[in-house]
């Protein structure tokens, strides 16, 4: 009897060990809460990007999680692979990031983590939104139940440890427009109309590979990004104390600048996109890009357009372009960077070239009469009778 008793008792000191379970007597397990905000807390934005990683550490020291998987399971995020309880002193310290890469008590893939950092090593960006969260330290005598995200966010039901994600690549979409489509003249009440279609349109010359090392920022929660510093161009250099910089915050070690994006394509657009004058949203396979700067003759946009003109004499014309634009020169952007969320608006103007102008008011076709002067020619003849 005495053997079976210290047979069972070893067997559950076992699976305690192998579970990595932390029993502090009172049954309160470890959960998360998700934050139901990810850039700010007007967008209502919910996380629903699968489940994710967590690190823990207890009392600053000690591994307590090593990369485990956090799904939620019976609508509480939880541990996938082990279950954790909350000690009863001391504190822990938490690191997430998502999604989920590698299997439990393992090394993760993307990113290595440790107490005090979060690092991204050749990195190529797909279509997924890869995040990271802010590290944050709970006292295991009160565990997660008052430390609840309550700063104006709407609570996302969930109690356990808060957990707030940022996006750590860029997000890039692109819309297009026509500024008009048929301009009626005042003077003579007849109307010219436009098709505008766009048959084919990429970004290309973007960078897609990079490394991102974030630092635990001195508050012991947010993280300081990579940062590059650049001079403004403009500044007097014969005055060293008038330069200014720029800051951006960008991954480095990029490379991949032969990638191209379809934007409008044969498969997704047989026909192209006809342009009318509200914007329609160009809906790139891979909407996240990798945090970089902007430079001439880099990161371009492609297109092609056909015009179809309808002239108010009842003719048309027809015309191909096919213009490569530097995405730098669009806007005053002069990034891509973290966590942002970068839409570009692009507007057509389908007759000639003018500097400014939201009518064809300005360029349509006018007439400068003028008359040559006379040129004198003086002509003599002898007649000889």
């Amino acid at each position: 009897m005495k053997k079976y008793i210290i047979i069972v008792a070893a067997a559950v000191m076992a699976f305690a060990a192998c579970t990595k379970s932390e029993f502090s007597g009172n049954d309160r397990e470890i959960s998360f809460q998700v934050a139901n905000r990810l850039q700010t807390k007007a967008t209502g934005a919910i996380y629903n990007n699968g489940a994710f990683g967590a690190y823990a550490w207890f009392n600053g020291i000690n591994d307590f999680m090593v990369n485990e998987k956090v799904d939620l399971i019976s609508a509480v995020w939880k541990t996938a692979d082990h279950t954790f309880y909350w000690p009863k002193t001391g504190n822990l310290e938490f690191i997430s990031y998502s999604p989920f890469e590698g299997t439990s008590d393992t090394a993760g893939t993307v990113p290595a983590v440790t107490a005090n950092t979060i690092t991204y090593t050749a990195y190529t960006a797909a279509a997924t939104d890869i995040m990271y969260a802010d590290k944050v330290k709970v006292t295991c005598a009160t565990g997660a139940s008052t430390d609840e995200i309550t700063d104006g966010a709407v609570d996302s039901g969930y109690k356990g440890v808060p957990t707030l994600f940022r996006h750590a690549l860029a997000k890039l979409s692109f819309k297009i427009k026509a500024n008009f489509v048929q301009y009626t003249d005042p003077t003579t009440n007849t109307t010219t109309k436009w098709d505008v279609t766009v048959t084919s349109a990429k970004i290309s010359g973007f960078k897609t590979t990079g490394n991102c090392a974030l630092t635990l920022n001195a508050d012991g929660k947010s993280w300081d990004k990579p940062l590059t510093q650049v001079a403004n161009p403009d500044y007097d250099s014969t005055d060293p104390a008038s330069v200014e910089y720029f800051d951006y915050y960008v991954w480095t070690g990029l490379s991949g600048s032969s990638a191209n994006q379809e934007l409008v394509d044969d498969t997704t657009y047989p026909t192209g996109v006809l342009l009318t004058t509200t914007a329609q949203d160009l809906a790139a396979a891979n909407g996240f890009v990798m945090p970089q700067m902007l430079a001439s003759d880099s990161q371009k946009l492609e297109l092609t357009i056909h015009i179809k003109t309808y002239l108010s004499n009842g003719k048309t014309i027809e015309e191909d372009f096919n213009p490569t634009i530097d995405i730098k020169d669009i806007s005053n952007l002069k990034a891509w960077q973290m966590n942002q969320n970068i839409v570009y608006t692009i507007n057509i103007k389908p007759v000639a070239y003018v500097s400014d102008y939201d009518t064809p008011n300005d360029v349509i076709i006018t007439f400068d009469p003028a008359v040559a002067d006379w040129t004198d020619v003086s002509a003599s003849a002898t007649i000889q009778l």
